[in-house]
């Protein structure tokens, strides 16, 4: 229900600029609940964005204890990002103001990255966006020192087109994006698997098929997850289902074909094997002979 709500709202948005005199798509007024605020000083502005986040999807993180991911961090984004699947959430990148209002709308806080420095000397600043307000053209941001500032429209965009209006939502396994896109919710998806977090990406593609049952890539991916935590023969099905569906079947054929001789051998090494007969006894020679 709440999927279908989703798209519902995302088709009125379609094509609409989001301060547009039409009909709204989306409440005036927005607050996302329980984002907790972290002060970012100095460094701290990436851990701090992260911890929030992570907070308000349920885990509770000191930013302190973010601090030694982002020492190294060339580009926020993709640190962000693993820092999340690290933590066993799923980071799902998206683009643009529509995007991110769509997941304002839905109770999603988005992580932004701004350049509050040059082209030439980018000053990359993590913040979080938790609202907006379509009446004074503001959208609401955790930064800074300052919970649910207020930021013109013009300023908020101006400062975040150097990152390409990229944001973060990051989501417990299971949970699925408003706007979530196949291919790159698959790869969100992956991302956690490859993090290790093998349980969590199985979640991920488990709510990933409830908007495409169809697809391979899904089905592939779910396989590839099952397997590694250790389900082979769910990882079976998840083959078997993708090479149904794919316009190439080889690699879900390739991979199903393995699982099943990998199967066959630990049925056969588990299966009691008879024991040859003892031969008997002598017979004890009778007395007097």
């Amino acid at each position: 229900m709440r999927v279908l709500k989703t798209l519902a709202c995302l088709g009125l948005l379609a094509g609409c600029s989001p301060w547009s005199a039409e009909p709204p798509a989306h409440p005036t007024l927005t607050r996302v609940a329980g984002v907790p605020f972290y002060p970012q000083e100095g460094f701290r502005c990436g851990p701090a964005a992260m911890a929030m986040v992570l907070d308000w999807s349920g885990l509770y993180v000191k930013p302190s204890a973010l601090e030694a991911h982002f020492f190294t961090m060339r580009d926020p984004r993709k640190t962000l990002a693993e820092t999340a699947n690290r933590y066993g959430r799923l980071a799902y990148s998206i683009s643009g103001t529509n995007a991110m209002m769509a997941e304002l709308a839905v109770g999603h806080p988005v992580v932004v990255v701004q350049n509050l420095g040059v082209d030439s000397a980018p000053k990359w600043n993590c913040a979080v966006a938790v609202g907006f307000d379509r009446e004074q053209g503001q959208i609401l941001v955790h930064a800074g020192d300052q919970a649910a500032k207020r930021m013109s429209m013009r300023l908020f965009e101006r400062l975040w087109a150097d990152s390409d209006n990229w944001g973060l939502v990051v989501l417990r396994p299971g949970e699925l994006p408003a706007a979530a896109r196949q291919p790159d919710y698959v790869k969100a998806a992956y991302n956690l698997e490859r993090a290790g977090r093998y349980w969590e990406a199985v979640l991920a593609y488990d709510a990933g098929l409830a908007l495409w049952p169809n697809d391979p890539d899904t089905l592939m991916g779910l396989g590839s997850s099952l397997y590694l935590l250790g389900d082979p023969r769910g990882a079976a099905d998840a083959y078997r289902a993708a090479a149904g569906v794919a316009h190439d079947p080889s690699p879900a054929s390739a991979a199903l074909a393995q699982i099943s001789a990998e199967l066959e051998t630990v049925a056969v090494a588990d299966k009691p094997q008879s024991k040859p007969m003892p031969k008997p006894l002598p017979r004890p020679a009778r007395a007097g002979r």
